[in-house]
């Protein structure tokens, strides 16, 4: 754990309301993305962000500092996104909840012709509703990668799993993708 990160674990252990606040304006981001990718709703997201919050809390003085941060925090969110998808279904549609979630991770961009917004609004969905397709772990390691930019070894870590693991299921990932995104016929027809 790098020491910035160890110096604001002690200060949580030892009851610092404002190590409270750091640790949540700190990666309350990165927590929101993962929750929302995996529930497709931004108000479930939020409830799960807060619940992870709170359980990580709870668990601080379990939390033996193996991992950074960050990565305890991802575990104890994707955990909880688990368990909120496999006991409640929510009831909105596919595509409310694809718009939803492209919308939240839609990176800002220079502005563009209107063609070419469409184009790469298009091509967001297509690849988001690809990766909701594909096998839960490596949808997992994928959207820890390349939504929430984690390194290989802080996706090992919150999925228990090694290295050569992580990097085996983001190829087959890649893979399915392109194959996917090759045989599929341009929305625009072009």
């Amino acid at each position: 754990m790098p020491p910035e990160e160890m110096e604001l674990f002690r200060r949580l252990q030892s009851g610092d309301v404002d190590a409270v606040r750091i640790l949540f304006e700190e990666y309350r981001p990165r927590v929101y993305r993962v929750c929302l990718h995996y529930t497709g709703n931004a108000e479930d997201a939020r409830d799960i962000v807060q619940e992870t919050f709170v359980r990580a809390f709870r668990a601080v003085g379990q939390f033996r500092g193996e991992s950074t941060l960050a990565t305890w925090l991802t575990r104890i969110a994707m955990n909880l996104c688990l368990n909120f998808r496999r006991d409640r279904r929510t009831a909105t549609t596919l595509l409310d909840q694809r718009e939803e979630v492209v919308r939240a991770n839609m990176p800002p961009v220079a502005p563009r012709g209107p063609e070419e917004e469409l184009r790469r609004r298009e091509m967001a969905e297509r690849i988001l509703g690809l990766v909701s397709t594909l096998p839960r772990r490596e949808r997992m390691a994928f959207v820890m990668k390349f939504y929430n930019d984690m390194k290989i070894k802080e996706i090992s870590e919150a999925m228990h799993i090694s290295e050569g693991t992580v990097k085996s299921f983001l190829h087959r990932a890649v893979v399915t993708l392109r194959k996917a995104l090759a045989a599929a016929p341009d929305i625009r027809g072009s």
